[in-house]
């Protein structure tokens, strides 16, 4: 851990809880208990489902910050139903865990925390439903299904993938799915209107900073950008793993600033 960030604590085992979205898919999704004013929401990316360690540490990270903190499984991710659609109507199932979370804890407001996939399906999220955002933190966030143009390097790729965790549950989803109609996260940004951090690897080798820019240029102020230069053209919570130091007081900063623990 960085100076200045919370010490990681042994966390309790999370409540599993289960809520049925609009269309009567089961969208599963853990909480771990916290007494804080502000809940934590964490959305993961493609591939990432909530038991996945990085997702666990992360949620871990926000516990030990004293933050109340639920992370999903997406649909077609881990034990949710459905087929993951890329930002087509994911922000339904978003919402329905939402309501379910400020019914069951009685949060005042929640932080919702997007990583690459999963910052577009929060945009629109916020954009799209009544909910009490307290702020919105999006790390290597996708803006447009269309701007996504990987750059694969044979000799670097397994510093980002590896093998074992590729085949483990992977998600469920309809190669049709890309080139039907889908939000782009682009355009909801301008009907977000809360507090806004962009945290974004300089030539992220999946989803690059380009994204983050465009997303920073459509949103509403209070906003900020931040692209970290460091080698390693990690992306998402690779980027948690490998560029501490950078991220963690930048989050803890704006968390401290916008959202009451």
């Amino acid at each position: 851990m960085s100076s200045g960030t919370p010490r990681l604590q042994r966390i309790r085992e999370p409540l599993a809880i289960t809520v049925e979205s609009f269309d009567a898919t089961p969208i599963h999704y853990d909480l771990y208990d916290a007494p804080s004013r502000t809940l934590v929401l964490i959305l993961p990316g493609f591939w990432r489902d909530r038991r996945h360690k990085s997702m666990i540490r992360l949620a871990n990270w926000f516990v030990s910050s004293g933050y109340r903190t639920a992370i999903c499984d997406l649909r077609g991710h881990g034990d949710s139903g459905g087929t993951f659609g890329f930002n087509l109507s994911e922000h339904y199932d978003i919402a329905a865990v939402a309501n379910d979370l400020l019914q069951r804890c009685s949060p005042q407001s929640i932080t919702v925390i997007g990583l690459s996939y999963g910052g577009a399906i929060a945009i629109s999220t916020v954009a799209r439903h009544e909910l009490p955002i307290a702020s919105m933190l999006l790390i290597s966030s996708v803006a447009d299904f269309a701007m996504v143009s990987p750059r694969i390097n044979p000799f670097t790729i397994h510093r980002h993938i590896m093998v074992t965790q590729a085949i483990r549950r992977a998600p469920r989803f309809d190669w049709n799915l890309f080139r039907a109609p889908k939000l782009r996260a682009l355009d909801d940004m301008s009907n977000v209107h809360v507090p806004l951090s962009l945290i974004h690897m300089k030539n992220d080798w999946l989803i690059d900073h380009t994204h983050s820019i465009a997303l920073y240029e459509r949103a509403n102020d209070p906003k900020e950008l931040h692209i970290i230069d460091t080698p390693g053209n990690y992306h998402a919570d690779r980027i948690l793993l490998n560029a501490p130091a950078q991220i963690e007081p930048l989050i803890s900063d704006f968390l401290s600033r916008y959202s009451a623990v």
